[in-house]
């Protein structure tokens, strides 16, 4: 299949750019699964004329994931997909990734623009059926590819890891287990091979779920949640909805809602490492069976092509 994915390469805080998630997680995996793709990168695209790039490149799909932030992405061909969409002569796709907290300003309206769309939370389904009208709607869930990890995994010299911006909220919970005694690793601004390298180093992952970019601060699924067991690392995650339809909690993965609840399941495992290796042994089987990027990417492309 021919297939112009649409998405940003990169990323930028204002002082370092890095290479984001869809290039290592969408890209690389859609061309081992053999597909012929043209990425047009959103940022700073090689030729910046959408129409030209569908006219030369010819794509059997477009696939997007569209931010609508024009300061981070300028290059999004929002009118061009309309009309693509409009005229029926190639199918096009979106994947949302923050519909807890972008559906009713973003995602409710958006997906009027693509053939077929997709939300990683379950929960969402119906609202974009019922609340947007919007009836070609898939559950597209977060994943990770399973060739960035070390072909050969290292040995776990960390006990707790956490990747990630430090918030407000978080510090509190990382605060809270150096006051209770518990070292946690902190990886900041790592390139993303040397992130999951990292991950892969420790023995219990954390996740944090909660997105304070929304006013009620509402808990979501992220990719996070598919990195940790891919690495063979036990993930320690807050509870977001839906997560227990991914993994088996308490019995692949390990969850909490709050911060003392969170520093004791934390100290209780630390004190037993066979417990920790299992569950994380546990975890990496389901992430293999269900989460790996070209088994969800492929499955993903088979329900687009329904529609």
């Amino acid at each position: 299949m021919k297939i112009l994915l649409t998405l940003n390469k990169t990323l930028t805080n204002g002082s370092t750019t890095w290479i984001d998630y869809g290039y290592w997680n969408v890209y690389l995996p859609l061309k081992d699964l053999g597909h012929e793709v043209y990425l047009y990168d959103t940022v700073d695209p090689e030729e910046k004329d959408y129409s030209k790039v569908v006219d030369e490149f010819r794509p059997d799909l477009i696939f997007c994931c569209l931010t609508n932030n024009r300061t981070i992405t300028p290059y999004e061909p929002w009118e061009q997909l309309e009309n693509y969409t409009k005229s029926g002569l190639v199918k096009t796709f979106n994947w949302f990734c923050d519909d807890t907290w972008r559906f009713d300003d973003f995602s409710k309206f958006a997906c009027h623009y693509f053939t077929a769309c997709s939300t990683p939370e379950l929960s969402y389904i119906e609202k974009f059926k019922n609340e947007a009208n919007y009836q070609n709607i898939l559950l597209g869930l977060w994943h990770a590819n399973m060739n960035l990890y070390p072909s050969e995994p290292p040995q776990k010299t960390i006990d707790v890891m956490f990747c990630g911006n430090i918030n407000k909220d978080r510090h509190k919970h990382l605060e809270a287990m150096t006051d209770a005694g518990v070292a946690v690793h902190v990886g900041h601004g790592l390139e993303y091979q040397n992130m999951l390298l990292k991950i892969s180093e420790a023995r219990l992952g954390i996740n944090f779920s909660k997105n304070l970019s929304s006013l009620n601060h509402v808990f979501q699924l992220k990719a996070r949640m598919f990195e940790v067991p891919a690495a063979q690392t036990l993930l320690i995650t807050e509870y977001a909805p839906g997560l227990e339809t991914c993994f088996a909690i308490d019995k692949e993965i390990i969850t909490f809602v709050n911060i003392p609840e969170m520093v004791e399941k934390i100290q209780h495992l630390l004190q037993n490492p066979k417990l920790v290796e299992s569950m994380a042994q546990r975890g990496h089987q389901r992430f293999l069976k269900d989460h790996q990027s070209h088994i969800r990417l492929a499955n993903l492309l088979g329900e687009i092509q329904k529609i």
